[in-house]
Formats: structure tokens, C-alpha cells, sequence
């Protein structure tokens, strides 16, 4: 039986292609790293994107590329893969039960992420909403403002208190336990990404209201071999 930390070591590296910024390519990143898989982290600049496309298996990134030449494509099965390859058993453990919380913790984050898109995208292409390609700016920026405004009356708290009920009900520490796990890495990247400034009309404390959110994140953040991965990228 082929396992995963078979197939992501070998004489050539794991290379990651994503664009320069953190998306969703970033808890993969961070996972390799805490699981020892050495790997290329190759960044595509936004203006390669346009000849680069057409190379890409589906037209999107992140692809993961193993050492043996298969393509991964789906940032999930990439995340998924590398925390099944962590030798201590942590990040996505062999135990089942544990699997299984794991495994609705990320249906809650991908829950979360289908709740902010349409905020998201609704400022990026506006026109796979029915809008005009020549929307004016002035009308473009109030639906945004209003319709992000209402995500975060409504929807960001809703979440943020189901995440903060996971970490009461598993000991306090992280969403699963003591140990930190995949599931910690992605509700991280998409719950930090609201209290970093990057989108018009949310404010960068957001979340101040939310102790138990604000601890969770501190712990994640200073987790010892999350530290070491970005201080290996500083």
C-alpha cells in the first residue's frame, strides 16, 4: 500500500504553484512544513498568470506537482495528503473519530467561505452577478459596502460562534483537541483573512468581540512550528 509520505518524497521535491499571496495554496504550505516535506514553493506572478493558465490542468491554482510527476489539483486533496504524511500522526490522524471531527470542522469552514464569496466576488466580477460591465463605480461600491456589511452582522458572528463552541467542546486548545490539525490551518487562513484590512468595508477588528476566536488564533499563530515556518520565510 502506497503511502502519503511515500508519495511526497522522492529525488525531486513536491513543487506548489500558486500565485504570490497566501489563498488557499497557504495552509498547504504551512502543513509541509510542519510535516518535513521538502517542497519548492513556486509563486506565480499576477501578469504570468494569463500564458500560464493554459499549462494548468483545469485552468486554476494551486497544482501540486509530486515527485514522481502526477498533478494534484484540488487544494483540499492537497491539504488532506499532507496531513496524512505527518510522521507524528497529528495533523490528520490515523484514528477515525478524529477523522470524523476533523472532516466537519472543514465542512464549516467551507461553509463560511460559500458565506463571504458572494461579498467577495461581488467586488472582484461583478458581471457573473448580472451586473454591467460598466457598473458605476460610486452605485458598485454602495451594493458592496451594504452587502458586506450584512455578512458581517449576520453571517461572521453565526460562524465564528460555532467555531468558538468546537474548541469549548474539544478542551479548549484547538478545534479538535490538543494538537493542532489541518482543520486549524484552513479555519485559520479564512477567519485571520477578516482581520487583515485586504477587503473594502471590513474592518480589521472585526473580530475584537470574539475572545475566545482571538485566543484560539493566538495559539495557532504561535504554535512552534508554525512560527518556524514563517520565520523560515522571512
Amino acid at each position: 500500500m502506497t503511502t502519503a509520505r511515500a508519495l511526497l518524497t522522492g529525488p525531486a521535491p513536491v513543487k506548489l504553484e500558486y500565485f504570490p499571496i497566501g489563498g488557499v495554496a497557504e495552509p498547504i504550505r504551512v502543513a509541509l512544513s510542519i510535516a518535513e516535506i521538502p517542497f519548492d514553493d513556486v509563486r506565480i506572478p499576477f501578469d504570468q498568470w494569463p500564458a500560464k493558465k493554459p499549462t494548468t490542468k483545469y485552468g486554476v491554482m494551486p497544482e501540486m506537482t509530486l515527485p514522481d510527476g502526477t498533478v494534484v489539483t484540488d487544494s483540499m486533496a492537497m491539504l488532506r495528503l499532507v496531513g496524512e504524511s505527518d510522521a507524528e500522526d497529528k495533523l490528520y490522524p490515523s484514528d477515525v473519530t478524529k477523522r470524523l471531527q476533523i472532516e466537519q470542522a472543514l465542512g464549516l469552514v467551507g461553509d463560511l467561505t460559500r458565506a463571504w464569496n458572494p461579498s467577495l466576488y461581488l467586488g472582484m466580477r461583478a458581471q457573473k452577478f448580472g451586473y454591467p460591465a460598466d457598473w458605476a463605480r460610486e452605485e458598485k461600491d454602495k451594493v458592496v459596502k451594504s452587502v458586506r456589511e450584512t455578512f458581517l452582522k449576520d453571517d461572521l458572528p453565526r460562524y465564528v460562534g460555532f467555531f468558538e463552541d468546537l474548541i469549548k467542546e474539544n478542551g479548549g486548545q484547538f478545534l479538535i483537541g490538543a494538537d493542532l490539525t489541518i482543520a486549524d490551518l484552513s479555519a485559520y487562513n479564512q477567519i485571520s483573512y477578516f482581520t487583515k484590512g485586504i477587503a473594502d468595508h471590513v474592518p480589521k477588528d472585526c473580530l475584537d468581540s470574539f475572545e475566545g476566536i482571538k485566543a484560539w488564533m493566538l495559539r495557532v499563530k504561535s504554535h512552534p512550528k508554525v512560527v518556524a515556518y514563517y520565520a523560515s520565510k522571512a
